[in-house]
């Protein structure tokens, strides 16, 4: 057994054992097996840096998310403010009409009449207009060949505008015959441009006119009688004029 021995020994080379003699930690299984648990724990090691970075980056993300609700009463706080000034601007608003309408009413109580309107000998006076009754009272033929009552007046014109007769009589002025009242009509020949300008023209404030007025008549024989407005009541005055037509 010794010679097998000894005859294995010297078919080794040198080198091999050289190699055979040395220590562990210098062999190459050795060192592989401590590169691969290097390799092992490198790779553990990265794993577990990445699931560390992915979970802060979560809990990141949750802390912004948390900071956004916290955030939102605070809007809410800012809207209450604004509805408490509307209010405020509701109220001014509710207050104004009162005021405007105040300044409205003022004028008006400003507003006196001294002669809402007198009748005597044959004048009609107020504080807006005179009307002078002229005795010149004639029955007439209307364009229609009909009975009409033509009245002469002389118009004043006290108001701060232009006025125009017509208007200004039919409004101020009734006559009536039998206990009704009798509708103007229209003129012909040489009497229809007196009621024409009567009718249209304008008189200037503080102005005169010469005028007539034109009123179909029920029969040529019964008594007319003139009226006049008190212009503040509108109510007629207890005083009238009567017009005998025989």
């Amino acid at each position: 057994m010794k010679r097998e021995n000894n005859n294995n020994r010297s078919r080794m080379t040198r080198e091999a054992f050289r190699r055979r003699k040395q220590p562990f930690y210098k062999k190459k299984s050795f060192l592989i097996s401590i590169i691969l648990i290097l390799v092992i724990i490198i790779g553990l090691f990265i794993i577990w840096k990445v699931n560390f970075s992915n979970n802060s980056n979560n809990e990141s993300t949750e802390q912004t998310t948390h900071k956004i609700e916290k955030v939102k009463p605070k809007k809410t706080t800012k809207k209450k403010k604004t509805t408490k000034k509307a209010n405020k601007a509701e109220k001014v608003t509710k207050e104004q009409p009162e005021q405007k309408v105040q300044k409205q009413e003022e004028p008006k109580q400003e507003v006196k009449i001294q002669n809402p309107g007198t009748y005597n000998d044959l004048v009609y006076d107020t504080d807006w207009y005179t009307f002078k009754i002229s005795n010149e009272v004639k029955l007439i033929k209307d364009a229609n060949g009909d009975a009409a009552l033509m009245v002469k007046y002389n118009y004043t014109n006290k108001t701060n505008s232009n006025e125009v007769p017509q208007q200004v009589q039919n409004n101020a002025i009734m006559l009536k015959q039998n206990d009704q009242q009798l509708s103007p009509t229209t003129a012909t020949g040489d009497n229809a441009s007196l009621i024409n300008s009567t009718n249209n023209g304008q008189v200037l404030p503080g102005k005169s006119f010469d005028g007539a007025l034109l009123v179909k008549v029920n029969d040529t024989t019964s008594e007319v009688t003139m009226y006049f407005k008190n212009i503040q009541t509108n109510a007629w005055l207890d005083s009238t004029q009567p017009l005998k037509l025989d």
